[in-house]
């Protein structure tokens, strides 16, 4: 294959140092998981590491990876009459018994029909009998817009039920039929076909249309995160990803409670990694792969209860090696008192501080309040140690926020400017998501918040770098978050018509989007209101675990 006309072609060549290697033979079950994005997002999530990882600890089992190619490698498969195959074997991904979908983001539903297309499977699921793979979906929130083309949507976290799914995908392999009637009695899966939902104006109702599916559906969670799998054999990619380092999975879950996250809900309840279970995999993931800087991966790095002696521990013993131990967000409480001797000591890289909102009265709605006369005092004390640049987190749409709950931000950063520290600002566009406790409010109107955009685009001081997330963008992402089963023949319309990357500000075709719900004439404006009844989702409990 010609690998010199597509860009990056190290996306697509596999055989990274540490991947799996299996002998295949007539009873190898095989899997591939699947990441609707490039290779270089889909090889920085931690979740595809971890499953990708636990499934090829199986006997018998042997789990590939496959991503979206970006458009000039599928223009080669095209026009060639080529199918999408994986990267470890190069088997054509139609030919595997099982396909694992990794979602990490709503934008990438018409991405993941792009993937069944190029490997040459029908995308609903009624249309796909035994001769075609199984396809589960794994990371999304509210699965409903995808339960037409999805055959499983696991709720929850996969380590507490992947040898379960293994040993019923051996006895059930060759009947697609009774391994979803089996799984869908069993605790974490849920077969959307077996369920009816109902909408009689905005309320929805769900019942099970046989005996043995489990209702109300429950998500799962890993109850011992040291007894659970976490990889060793660290994949180490051939080209520059988005997070190129290690990462050390310290906790799960968060113990703070702010009303606009939707991470919380998801991963409750908070579990942490003992110490020594953490410094032993950091050890074992530098010997296996001479990376040079390691992430403590968590919700919340500072929360962890022996976070002072675990940073002492770790930095102790890769001082020596020259490698670095980064912390991914911090609070400025944590930089001024537990951090302070951490940060004095250790290879100056950037901080991360996630503030949200710099108004008194939003933070204290959001239940994110933070000092900002701290946060100062921080940036001041961390720049004598010789820490030059911060990146900072902001976020505007919340309800009851007023043009002086913006102008206390912008001056917060003006103020930060003047410490002398340079910032690498992003203020992103808060969207009311499933399964937070904002999930009831109604998302901003567009006018309202491209008017908020215009007041930072006029009053941000000069000399900072700033990203502010499109308008239109986290619309559509609060439509496709928000909406229920109709949405699948929007997404799949939205494909059709040539939707696809629509993550991507130069790729969205949002007159795409608006012909798709015109057409079937629904109103997604319907969905972003505030709800004082049920949701689409309301039929899945991530909030009482079991």
């Amino acid at each position: 294959m010609d690998y010199i006309n597509f860009q990056k072609p190290t996306r697509y060549i596999g055989e990274e140092i540490n991947s799996a290697a299996k002998k295949i033979t007539h009873d190898t079950l095989r899997i591939c998981l699947c990441f609707p994005d490039l290779y270089e997002l889909g090889m920085s999530n931690l979740g595809l590491r971890i499953i990708y990882g636990l499934l090829n600890s199986f006997d018998n089992v042997f789990c590939e990876r496959a991503f979206l190619p970006d458009i000039d490698f599928q223009g080669y498969l095209l026009s060639r009459n080529k199918r999408l195959v994986s990267l470890e074997s190069k088997t054509p991904l139609s030919e595997f018994d099982v396909l694992g979908i990794n979602f990490n983001y709503e934008l990438n539903y018409t991405n993941f029909l792009k993937i069944l297309e190029l490997a040459g499977i029908p995308l609903f699921s009624s249309q796909r009998g035994n001769d075609f793979p199984l396809i589960i979906a794994g990371g999304t929130t509210n699965p409903e817009p995808i339960a037409d083309f999805a055959d499983i949507v696991f709720l929850g976290e996969f380590e507490e039920k992947a040898e379960l799914f293994i040993n019923a995908l051996k006895e059930y392999r060759k009947d697609k039929e009774s391994l979803l009637k089996y799984l869908s009695s069993q605790k974490g899966f849920y077969i959307p076909k077996f369920y009816d939902i109902e909408r009689k104006g905005g309320n929805y109702t769900a019942s099970p249309k046989n005996s043995l599916a489990l209702f109300p559906l429950r998500k799962v969670y890993v109850k011992n995160l040291d007894n659970s799998f976490y990889p060793e054999s660290w994949i180490i990619p051939y080209t520059k990803i988005i997070h190129d380092r290690l990462e050390i999975e310290i906790a799960r879950g968060c113990p703070n409670r702010c009303n606009f996250c939707q991470a919380r809900g998801l991963y409750y309840p908070y579990r942490e990694r003992s110490l020594q279970n953490i410094v032993s995999l950091g050890k074992k993931l530098y010997k296996n792969t001479g990376y040079e800087e390691i992430s403590l991966a968590s919700l919340s790095v500072c929360d962890y209860s022996h976070i002072d002696e675990l940073l002492n521990e770790l930095t102790e013993y890769f001082s020596r090696y020259g490698v670095s131990i980064a912390l991914p967000s911090l609070r400025a409480k944590d930089i001024v008192g537990k951090l302070a001797g951490y940060l004095s000591r250790v290879r100056r890289t950037g901080l991360t501080i996630a503030i949200e909102s710099a108004s008194r009265d939003i933070q204290q709605k959001i239940n994110k309040v933070i000092d900002t006369n701290e946060l100062l005092e921080a940036l001041r004390m961390v720049k004598t140690y010789g820490y030059r640049r911060v990146k900072l987190y902001f976020m505007f749409g919340f309800p009851g926020e007023t043009i002086d709950d913006l102008d206390s931000i912008v001056s917060l950063i003006k103020k930060i400017k003047r410490v002398g520290i340079f910032i690498n600002l992003s203020i992103n566009v808060f969207v009311p998501k499933p399964f937070s406790s904002f999930e009831y409010v109604p998302m901003e109107k567009e006018e309202e918040l491209t008017q908020k955009k215009d007041f930072f685009l006029r009053h941000l001081p000069r000399g900072i770098r700033f990203h502010i997330s499109p308008i239109k963008t986290a619309v559509l992402e609060a439509m496709l978050s928000r909406g229920d089963r109709s949405f699948s023949r929007v997404i799949h319309y939205a494909y059709k018509q040539g939707a696809l990357f629509d993550s991507y500000r130069d790729r969205l075709k949002l007159n795409i989007w608006e012909e798709a719900f015109s057409h079937f004439k629904i109103n997604p404006q319907a969905y972003l209101r505030e709800k004082t009844d049920n949701f689409p989702w309301s039929h899945l409990n991530y909030h009482d675990v079991f």
